[in-house]
């Protein structure tokens, strides 16, 4: 009985979603217009390049009762994982609807089968689609943490060729080009936020702006400073080459000082699986056969009297 009503009920619930997927999908897109001072797009606001499935996801995130808007500083958060697209907010916002969905009807079959009683297995599933939907971006930050950990690690590296190639006369847009080029294997993500660098100063920007949206795009700290510094020595005229040396100089020597704390964290890390660990194990090696003879004589002792 209860297997045919969870069969029945599932299936409504999958026909109903199929149906409105379909029918978002094939009307027309919403027209919208984004504020002037950089509100929020439209979930309908898709660039021509979007791609197919993008287009899925945004009809979907304005479907009620889910209707997605794109938190301020999502385009940022986005951008600095390395996702620059126009759709990506919308898309981004609507894979949270999608997993908010999905994840609980997995996790409700999952507890119903192994459990069989669909009713227990019902606030697991609630709280399964919350975690659902925060999924994303869980996986967001984790993204961009990545990629400024893979910048950080790229910078020495990356002074070391700039200065090269701007003691040998190139400027410093072209030596920043060539450097991007020759670290794309080693550093591909610091290669490709380069490349943008590149392309802003392309299409019209002026050097400060790029540098300045280079910093604030990838959020490292230390790229950051770089950037201020490259743009100080752009306004005032000063040797870059120099400012680079005396940067991949200090770099290094921070970089050597966090290894160092590290390595001095390690002892207090070690005590933790030490004493929960090794120190049981130790004492049973060391004082069980101690015990098993204590028992053993006591047991003789015992039996005597």
């Amino acid at each position: 009985m209860l297997l045919g009503l969870s069969i029945g009920v599932f299936a409504m619930v999958l026909a109903a979603v199929a149906a409105g997927g379909y029918w978002f999908y094939i009307r027309e897109p919403r027209t919208a217009l984004a504020s002037a001072g950089g509100g929020a797009a439209s979930p309908a606001a898709l660039d021509d390049d979007a791609p197919e499935w993008a287009s899925t996801l945004q009809h979907l995130a304005g479907a009620a009762p889910f209707r997605a808007q794109a938190k301020p500083g999502m385009r940022e958060e986005l951008a600095a994982a390395g996702i620059r697209a126009q759709w990506a907010p919308a898309a981004f916002q609507s894979a949270k609807v999608v997993a908010a969905l999905a994840v609980p009807v997995v996790v409700f079959f999952l507890l119903w089968g192994l459990g069989g009683d669909w009713a227990a297995a019902l606030p697991g599933t609630a709280l399964s689609s919350y975690l659902g939907y925060t999924l994303p971006e869980r996986w967001l930050r984790r993204r961009v943490r990545s990629r400024r950990q893979a910048v950080n690690r790229a910078l020495p590296d990356f002074l070391d060729l700039l200065v090269i190639a701007i003691e040998s006369g190139l400027s410093l847009d072209q030596a920043l080009a060539d450097t991007a080029r020759d670290l794309r294997k080693v550093h591909p993500v610091l290669s490709d936020e380069l490349s943008v660098f590149r392309s802003e100063l392309l299409a019209g920007a002026s050097r400060s702006e790029a540098l300045k949206n280079l910093g604030a795009r990838v959020g490292e700290p230390e790229l950051r400073k770089l950037t201020a510094l490259l743009i100080q020595a752009d306004r005032f005229g000063s040797s870059v080459s120099k400012m680079l040396r005396t940067q991949a100089r200090y770099m290094r020597i921070r970089r050597r000082q966090l290894a160092e704390e590290k390595a001095h964290k390690v002892g207090v890390k070690l005590l933790f699986p030490i004493f929960l660990l090794i120190m049981p194990s130790v004492f049973l090696v060391t004082a069980g056969p101690a015990v098993l003879m204590l028992v053993t004589n006591f047991g003789k002792i015992a039996g005597d009297l």
